[in-house]
């Protein structure tokens, strides 16, 4: 829910759903259940090993966006180098830079 309750009874609106592990507010027994019957199955899953729940994740996401393929990352840092060297490719390819030619620009003190 919204609302979290600390040690001492004093009630709080919770305002941390900018972390995605809380989106879904604390403890709700439905997400824990659904953690532990993953947890009995998988604890951590990659792109490196098979799994049969990637492709049709992957094929529904895309689906659902309307894109011609996704690539799952596993973190913020993972997707962004990812975005630079996708960004950096299609310079080459579509916009015609030539090769080892391309600048990338980032802000300094930037998150990533």
């Amino acid at each position: 829910g919204a609302w979290v309750t600390d040690v001492e009874g004093r009630r709080y609106l919770d305002c941390l759903a900018g972390y995605s592990a809380l989106n879904f507010g604390h403890g709700h027994p439905r997400l824990v259940a659904r953690a532990q019957e993953q947890l009995g199955r998988l604890t951590l899953t990659s792109r490196a090993f098979y799994n049969d729940q990637l492709g049709p994740f992957a094929r529904d996401l895309a689906q659902l966006t309307g894109k011609e393929m996704v690539l799952p990352m596993n973190s913020g840092a993972e997707a962004v180098e990812t975005a630079i060297k996708v960004a950096r490719k299609w310079g080459y390819l579509v916009k015609g830079v030539p090769e080892n030619r391309a600048t990338i620009v980032a802000m300094e003190g930037n998150f990533h």
